[in-house]
């Protein structure tokens, strides 16, 4: 071989050393300088393909829900309005500056308006769509990428839990308090397991307008029964709380009834003192036991309802429970995943 050829061979060398050098691990074959996607494509929980900015500072949520899986994912100070709403919401005010500060869009069952949420520019909104679709509608139509999720089934909620990590870029974190939620979880059924099916108590449980709306087997409430070790006397029943006739409770004839009265329209009074209820097990018996809700919603769609479904099995069957302190198992909950804990928040039991 030539110098001149020798001398052409040794230039050639160093310039494919140097152009591998150049290149990061894994980057063999790809253009280094191209810039990374600034949006990326997910596919929410009602199967629609939404594109999102891939670095998400700005964040809205329409209700409880959304709200609860923000915060749980150590993402709140992202929103852009306080996402936390009625006695929850006047409850994290009390207690949290940073909170207060930030806009509240609602109060009661109202909606917060297309205008007003697109006038915070958040660059994407998580919104629960288990049943009605049309608020999404109305907020796409405006340019607001907008995230659908589910909640009433607890598998529905840990999905939700990963697709929102997934979108803001912590899904260790949602890995994380889905464990903590299915060990909850796992603690009730290790204590019910022996417990037969005949055996299982019959449950009815009232919704928010009267004690004859009731929920059926469609429900994220049935899902709470059944892990508590209880059987839902309106589990055959579908859609989204059923309105029922007083012979058809008393046919029921169930040995407990729940109240999950979110808007505090009546309370155990009014089933004791209802004649027509007279002859349920569940009252002769004062099995009539209101959810907790003097800050927050413990039957409402959010992996957080592990926390009522501990609370409904201690309930139930307490003898099975008589060494669990619930306000404890509340307090850690709410400190990991709220912030403050359920006591500081002013939650009784």
């Amino acid at each position: 071989m030539t110098k001149r050829c020798i001398a052409v061979f040794g230039i050639v060398m160093l310039l494919l050393l140097l152009t591998a050098c150049g290149r990061a691990p894994g980057t063999a074959g790809k253009d280094v300088g191209a810039p990374e996607s600034l949006t990326v494509t997910v596919t929410d929980q009602l199967g629609r393909r939404v594109e999102v900015p891939r670095k998400i500072e700005k964040i809205g949520a329409i209700d409880h829900f959304e709200g609860h899986l923000v915060f749980a994912l150590g993402q709140q100070d992202k929103l852009v309005h306080q996402a936390l709403f009625n006695k929850l919401g006047a409850a994290m005010a009390r207690v949290d500056e940073k909170f207060k500060a930030k806009p509240q869009m609602r109060q009661g069952r109202e909606k917060i308006s297309t205008e007003t949420m697109a006038a915070l520019g958040p660059q994407v909104v998580f919104m629960n769509s288990s049943f009605d679709r049309t608020q999404l509608e109305q907020f796409e139509s405006a340019g607001l990428r907008v995230i659908g999720l589910k909640g009433e089934t607890l598998e529905d909620s840990f999905d939700a839990v990963r697709l929102m990590a997934k979108v803001l870029g912590c899904e260790d974190r949602g890995a994380k308090y889905i464990v903590a939620c299915e060990n909850l979880l796992g603690m009730v059924k290790e204590r019910l397991r022996d417990i037969p099916g005949d055996k299982r108590l019959k449950v009815m449980f009232a919704g928010p307008k009267n004690i004859y709306s009731v929920a059926t087997g469609s429900m994220l409430q049935t899902s709470i029964i059944e892990t508590a070790g209880g059987k839902n006397v309106a589990g055959h029943l579908t859609g989204y709380w059923a309105d029922v006739s007083p012979e058809q409770v008393a046919n029921w004839n169930p040995d407990v009834i729940f109240l999950g009265s979110s808007l505090d329209t009546y309370g155990a009074d009014a089933i004791f003192n209802n004649p027509q209820l007279a002859q349920v097990k569940a009252v002769q018996e004062g099995r009539v036991y209101s959810f907790p809700s003097n800050i927050d919603w413990w039957d409402y769609p959010a992996p957080h309802h592990v926390l009522g479904a501990v609370w409904a099995a201690k309930t139930l069957y307490p003898d099975k429970f008589a060494d669990i302190d619930m306000t404890k198992i509340a307090d850690e909950f709410y400190t990991n995943y709220l912030g403050h804990s359920f006591t500081s928040l002013g939650g009784k039991l």
